[in-house]
């Protein structure tokens, strides 16, 4: 495993002819139907952009386990805490950018198989390629519509992640009710689900709040919301008894 990672981080710094954005240099660009992909390199970390300033994941070369913005430490913390009331087994991320919470989570809790579904296959093949994203058959990957896999999806996780942000925020789907509900009905007694969600677009972000605020008055569950000091974000959680 560790050759392995040795030979994919050092295809990743092989580049000609330097350019230079977001602070770093570009060590890789890509372009999918979606947008623009780069990767940018600083003498202390690697960055994953979509075409704006705004980091979508950040991995420290001498400090690679460690987890670069303080929503992921949030979630890691969550995980953590529910784990000791009820030991961890399946969890489902809807959203996984470079892979650094992934990657994490798969070394921090190695009994957790994980299902990692994202849109974009050029987003994973990166996210294996310049983050270390592990290659093994305790993560299945969907390259799909999240929204999309939540309406087919029969199984049972006991943790959902949401971390579904493009260039422009949370897409709008993802804050309407036909993909609330459909979450909501994924969650049976004691399985929870966190959400992060960013302040700074208002709008989607309180109509995820509401909904959940009104679907543990209909049905016994508990939500909590917790601030992120460090930036815009907000983790929502929300555990259904």
């Amino acid at each position: 495993m560790l050759r392995h990672l040795q030979q994919r981080f050092k295809k990743a710094k092989l580049v000609d002819n330097p350019v230079h954005r977001y602070g770093g240099e570009v060590v890789h660009t890509e372009q999918d139907e979606f947008g623009l992909i780069q990767v940018i390199d600083s003498p202390i970390c690697r960055s994953l952009h979509f075409d704006s300033a705004v980091k979508q994941n950040r991995y420290f070369f001498k400090a690679p386990m460690s987890l670069a913005f303080e929503y992921q430490q949030i979630i890691e913390q969550q995980l953590w805490q529910r784990h000791i009331e009820k030991p961890l087994q399946n969890l489902l991320m809807l959203g996984v950018g470079g892979g650094s919470l992934a990657s994490k989570l798969f070394i921090s809790h190695p009994q957790v198989r994980m299902t990692l579904v994202e849109l974009r296959p050029t987003v994973i093949e990166i996210a294996h390629d310049f983050f270390h994203l592990p290659i093994h058959s305790r993560i299945q990957i969907h390259t799909r519509d999240a929204a999309v896999f939540i309406e087919d999806n029969l199984d049972e996780y006991d943790v959902i992640v949401v971390d579904v942000f493009d260039d422009d925020g949370m897409p709008t789907p993802f804050s309407q009710p036909p993909f609330l509900n459909n979450l909501l009905n994924q969650l049976q007694p004691g399985n929870m689900l966190l959400f992060n969600l960013w302040q700074s677009t208002p709008e989607p972000t309180l109509a995820v709040i509401d909904f959940f605020e009104k679907a543990s008055q209909n049905q016994p569950g508990l939500v909590e919301l917790i601030p992120i000091k460090s930036s815009n974000n907000l983790i929502l959680s929300y555990v259904r008894h």
